[in-house]
């Protein structure tokens, strides 16, 4: 029984509480910001938002300077140095006289007798 009296007691102390409560009532201009968020339009698929996030400045500039980066390093990887240059100009020379690459025409070739 004790227990039933304070278990109601303590009812009783917490609804005592709430005496003095007042209805909540929104701030200023609540209205107006609830009508503008549900009134704007949100991205209807993935590739919208995909698109939303990259045409941000800020990731759309990154990306062209991550591209500019990568493209400079790729160039000045694949400058030629003078040691490929000899040898590329070794190998041609080589095709030149192994497969004949000089003559322009049938003509020039020599007859065998």
């Amino acid at each position: 029984m004790k227990a039933r009296r304070d278990i109601e007691q303590e009812i009783n102390r917490t609804l005592g509480s709430l005496e003095g409560v007042q209805r909540a009532e929104p701030g200023d201009f609540f209205f107006t910001r609830l009508q503008a968020r549900l009134g704007r339009k949100e991205p209807a698929d993935a590739w919208e938002r995909f698109i939303g996030v990259i045409a941000r400045p800020s990731v759309a500039f990154t990306a062209l300077a991550l591209i500019l980066a990568v493209n400079g390093i790729m160039f000045a990887i694949n400058l030629p140095t003078a040691e490929r240059q000899e040898q590329a100009a070794l190998q041609q020379a080589f095709l030149d006289d192994e497969y004949q690459l000089g003559i322009s025409n049938f003509y020039e070739l020599e007859k065998p007798e």
